[in-house]
């Protein structure tokens, strides 16, 4: 079938017959003022059409209510054009400067790990259909999509033991805050939030921002110890205290009283938001199972590289009592008029669908491509594969935690039980020499604590993976007690 110039269809069976060549007609194209064409190409009548259009003489007098003394004068330092052959050359010198996993051994944590990522995951989330795919409105044509946020839903219910998952946030942090907001709404008070100091300083700090014009008083439980006391928090929570936010393991890698904690706070009416490890559900008890309302995570370390620090996955979890509370997309899984399966994005509680008073958040994307990283490598372990890498994770970190506490330099900042990282304490409190000392030897020793913790200026954070070998920690233990050389390498800032 073919289409008629009319744009009606037609079966008419088409005869082409040859006829003498014809020149195409020729458009004339004006060439640039100068060899370099501007990014947007815009000819003088072009420019002219348009300023008419706005009123203006010049381009210059669009610029007149700059003052003069804030105009720059004068051309872009910037280097001269490159052709393709020679800016990849500029650009490969340029990547070979990064220091990165690729070329060093990674002991940084802090809520972004190296674990291993099976190749299969890069094949799945690299096919076309997901990796240019936008955001499924139409469920008509979006099936596939729709299907693996159902699938990452349901995973993600499996690891936090609770009743609904929406198909994830931005990252750990904003969905700390979107947990708590939660909590504030689905708990009919809104005066108080009492977080651990344990928790994860960036979620704190996330937190802090989103309520910073609610009125709402956050009380952090300091934890000298690495743990929240009980006690103390259980004295913070007030009639008006909508929820407590614990982190389970939590940023120092110590394990919490999570049962105790939740006991406490559902005892005073207040909903218990915690983040959560989702490798540490491997063998560590999952959030809905020690009583928290909310669960909230950062999925990186579920099939996704470090990426210079993020945005990654964000996870979100609740009780169905609290559902409608949860921002973000939710797919449902139905039937269509055939009988079949099907998908749908269902709940909708964004602004841009329901009245905004009545909106929950006014989340506009989520990170599918992620989320579908984590289905696929969730898929790939699945659950003894889960247990396996967790008690790889916590059997090395043991192992290298053992063996820098028998030497005289460092000793183990507390006393808790830990998952997969712990705090080291440098007794000569040369942190800065020993990150500079172990990146000239090809390691990237800890996370150094002291611009979130004052009082944890000579410790470092070292989180030990299943990738981790048994020479590779013998070896940063020999890095971190040889004398450090001189070197111009520079030292690690505390933020990725």
């Amino acid at each position: 079938m073919w289409g008629t110039p009319d744009g009606h269809a037609t079966n008419q069976v088409l005869t082409f017959v040859a006829s003498p060549a014809k020149s195409p007609p020729k458009t004339h194209i004006p060439p640039p003022k100068s060899a370099s064409m501007p990014y947007l190409y815009n000819t003088p009548e072009d420019v002219a059409e348009m300023l008419t259009a706005i009123g203006a003489k010049s381009i210059d007098e669009l610029f007149e209510m700059v003052p003069e003394d804030l105009r720059f004068k004068r051309p872009l330092n910037l280097p001269a054009a490159q052709g393709e052959m020679e800016l990849e050359g500029t650009l490969r010198a340029m990547a070979a400067r990064s220091t990165g996993v690729g070329t060093k051994v990674c002991f940084l944590g802090g809520g972004a790990y190296d674990h291993f990522i099976p190749a299969v995951i890069d094949t799945v989330a690299g096919r076309s259909e997901f990796y240019t795919s936008y955001t499924p409105y139409q469920p008509e044509v979006s099936q596939g999509n729709l299907q693996a946020m159902f699938e990452f839903q349901s995973l993600m219910t499996r690891i936090t033991g609770l009743d609904v998952s929406n198909s994830s946030l931005y990252d750990g942090g904003s969905a700390a805050a979107e947990g708590v907001l939660m909590a504030l709404h689905g708990s009919s008070r809104d005066g108080r939030v009492v977080v651990a100091e344990s928790v994860h300083p960036e979620y704190r700090s996330a937190i802090a921002t989103y309520l910073a014009n609610l009125g709402v008083e956050i009380v952090t439980v300091p934890t000298p110890g690495g743990v929240v006391d009980v006690k103390q928090l259980a004295a913070e929570i007030t009639p008006q205290t909508a929820c407590v936010v614990l982190q389970q393991p939590n940023f120092f890698g110590c394990l919490e009283d999570a049962d105790a904690i939740c006991q406490a706070a559902h005892d005073a009416g207040a909903l218990v938001v915690a983040a959560f490890d989702p490798i540490s559900t491997g063998i560590l008890k999952r959030p809905g199972d020690y009583g928290a309302d909310i669960a909230i995570a950062e999925g990186q370390n579920l099939g996704s590289p470090l990426a210079y620090g993020g945005p990654y996955l964000g996870i979100i979890a609740c009780r169905e009592s609290l559902v409608r509370r949860m921002p973000g997309r939710i797919v449902g899984r139905t039937t269509d008029r055939r009988g079949k399966p099907c998908y749908t994005l269902t709940l909708q509680t964004r602004e841009q669908h329901i009245r905004r008073e009545k909106a929950t958040s006014n989340v506009c994307s989520n990170q599918a491509l992620f989320a579908l990283r984590a289905t696929v490598y969730l898929s790939l372990l699945g659950p003894q594969g889960l247990r396996d890498t967790a008690e790889l994770c916590l059997q090395k970190s043991r192992y290298l935690a053992d063996e820098l506490a028998a030497t005289d330099r460092f000793e183990l900042a507390f006393d808790a039980p830990t998952f997969k990282e712990f705090v080291v304490r440098d007794r000569e409190g040369k942190v800065d020499e020993l990150i500079a000392h172990g990146l000239t030897a090809g390691m990237l020793i800890g996370v150094p604590l002291g611009n979130w913790y004052p009082d944890l200026a000579d410790c470092l954070l070292i989180a030990v993976t299943e990738k981790r070998t048994r020479a590779e920690l013998d070896a940063l233990v020999k890095c971190l007690t040889a004398k450090p050389a001189r070197t111009r390498e520079k030292p690690l800032a505390a933020t990725r």
